[in-house]
């Protein structure tokens, strides 16, 4: 009982916290206004969890809130390390931000709930025509007829590893395979330790999402499941991850990753790839080259590569992340119109312009690719492209909250040798589906299932 009470009244300090300041640690971009100046405007809580791109917005939107004709001031967080958390918190206390991110699962947790507004009243004829054909897709950003998000960046993981480290350590590229992954992990480490160097990273702080941004994506790519779930048996089957699973433990059980794993945050997992003390590790190609320009710059020869697989056989795709989403409207701000004029700015094409040149992001908007230049970023890293295996998967079901620890926290026991993986393994899909089934029943979850899905092709659900 005092442990249970001992919780509740943490949870209560928390939302506390996220009430009065924002979420502790969160970044702001004040415009430096007095009290008297802003009274009078309109302030719009707009919450993201991309730092990579924090000095480009910062600019534009002290721009606007400077500018704006409506009387609008954007109060612009960042919550790069606890965003989940920190929304599912305001959102539940009605001090949730009037625009947000689509970022982590925020999809998945607010649409049934109710707190995502859809878009279809604002939305003119002339504006929905800049994203072009297929830019409006049910299960993605439409639900039973209502638009939800708008598609404006798309972003999938690849293997950022360090050239001068893998030539130092005698290896001649980037791993293909689990095994290759491993022992160029084990390889890196018996040679460099002695000057700090490590193999491998993850920011297994946060296991969903260290997880949902490499071992999803190695098992989408290998021809697997997404997220645990089989889109052509309809179910819940985790038992694809089993030799991703395994290799991970075997790196991080084994002393060939950077000590201190399970407690690092991806910034401070950057902050050692900058300094030269990490091999490689799997992150975003939207982020990532933003982060080494601006936030935290180096000098070492870093370089970008495509993710392995479990057998060196690319027979699936990768998801294109936010590919459909970018920003969510929350249903319960009290300023609905001037929430949309954020949402114009945001979505606008001088922004996004400036967004993909620099780098910031892969912008996918017709309007805006039709009069940007290709950034320098691809030309520096030519892996860092879109390519043929770079695809959209259809929508997950939504909904599904099982009993107990969800997948990645499992992930993370087995990856740290705490739990034998078939146990692991068996539970998820006892637990997930059971949670599954519930949420069909009780009207939460539509069930899906595409018999003839093939996941080097997910697109053919969509025809």
């Amino acid at each position: 009982m005092k442990k249970r009470m001992a919780g509740i009244a943490a949870l209560l300090l928390l939302a506390t916290t996220v009430t009065a300041c924002g979420g502790g640690g969160a970044n702001s971009s004040a415009s430096g206004e007095s009290v008297s100046d802003t009274a009078a405007k309109t302030k719009i809580k707009v919450w993201t969890m991309n730092r990579a791109d924090q000095e480009y917005m910062k600019e534009k939107i002290d721009a606007f809130n400077a500018e704006n004709p409506d009387n609008i001031e954007i109060d612009y967080q960042i919550y790069a390390e606890n965003y989940t958390q920190s929304l599912d918190i305001a959102l539940a206390t009605n001090e949730g931000p009037d625009v947000f991110f689509d970022g982590a699962t925020a999809f998945n947790d607010n649409l049934p709930k109710g707190n995502l507004a859809p878009f279809n009243d604002y939305l003119t004829l002339e504006f929905k025509e800049r994203f072009g054909e297929g830019a409006f897709v049910e299960g993605i950003n439409v639900v039973d007829g209502s638009i939800y998000s708008l598609p404006a960046i798309s972003t999938t993981p690849r293997l950022f590893y360090n050239k001068d480290i893998f030539e130092k350590a005698g290896i001649a590229a980037p791993p293909k395979t689990l095994d290759e992954l491993v022992q160029t992990a084990k390889q890196i480490t018996d040679k460099l330790k002695g000057e700090g160097i490590y193999g491998f990273a993850a920011n297994l702080k946060n296991p969903a999402q260290a997880y949902s941004r490499s071992i999803d994506y190695i098992l989408m790519r290998s021809g697997g499941a997404e997220a645990g779930f089989d889109f052509k048996a309809g179910k819940y089957d985790f038992g694809g991850y089993k030799p991703i699973l395994e290799a991970y433990r075997e790196i991080f059980t084994s002393g060939a990753a950077f000590p201190g794993s399970e407690s690092l945050d991806i910034d401070p997992l950057r902050t050692q790839f900058a300094a030269g003390k990490i091999g490689m590790y799997i992150s975003w190609n939207h982020s990532e080259p933003g982060v080494y320009m601006n936030q935290f710059p180096t000098e070492q020869n870093w370089d970008v590569a495509q993710l392995p697989t479990i057998d060196g056989t690319v027979s699936g795709s990768q998801h294109l992340n936010l590919a459909g989403r970018w920003y969510f409207m929350n249903a319960h701000t009290e300023h609905p119109d001037e929430a949309w004029k954020v949402m114009e700015f945001l979505y606008s094409d001088e922004l996004l312009t400036g967004y993909h040149e620099n780098g910031l992001g892969l912008v996918m908007v017709p309007s805006v690719l039709e009069k940007a230049q290709a950034p320098q970023t691809i030309q520096n890293w030519p892996e860092l492209a879109l390519t043929d295996k770079d695809k959209i998967w259809p929508a997950l079901p939504t909904g599904v909250t099982p009993e107990g620890n969800d997948m990645y926290f499992v992930f993370n026991a087995i990856v740290l040798g705490a739990l034998d993986v078939d146990k692991g393994i068996a539970d998820l899909n006892e637990r997930y589906n059971a949670a599954y089934e519930k949420a069909v029943a009780d009207g939460k979850a539509k069930r899906i299932q595409y018999p003839d899905f093939d996941p080097a092709n997910p697109g053919k659900v969509f025809e």
